[in-house]
């Protein structure tokens, strides 16, 4: 948890709680759906690797200081969110090639019901 404190006073970021359980827990075991996935637990580097894929897509920038890329897949996609110190913040998609993210879900949902219907496929 000290590593998450330390994250957050350097970053200037508030990570909501169910983030913070999240991360402590891919510490422990990353979760089998996301085997062969970046996560931030282990990957500080992830948004200057999202940052490097919107230039070579010469997509806008739309990355902002309190965003958080939190899951990278192959280098083509990543997904994030803000953290602002909203409680359940929305989890944003972007793919390859799509200039501009989608909004998947609240962070909540997607740790819980996202996570666990990919275990089921």
């Amino acid at each position: 948890m000290k590593k998450l404190d330390t994250l957050e006073k350097e970053g200037h970021l508030i990570f909501p709680s169910i983030y913070k359980a999240f991360y402590l827990e891919c510490l422990k075991v990353v979760p089998k759906t996301l085997v062969g996935t970046d996560l931030f637990h282990d990957k500080h580097e992830l948004k200057a690797w999202a940052l490097e894929l919107l230039e070579e897509d010469n997509a806008e920038i739309f990355l902002t200081e309190k965003d958080v890329v939190f899951m990278m897949h192959q280098g083509y996609m990543f997904w994030y969110f803000k953290a602002d110190g909203t409680k359940n913040p929305n989890v944003y998609f972007y793919e390859e090639m799509s200039l501009k993210p989608t909004l998947v879900t609240d962070l909540k949902t997607f740790l819980s019901e996202y996570l666990n219907e990919k275990k089921d496929n």
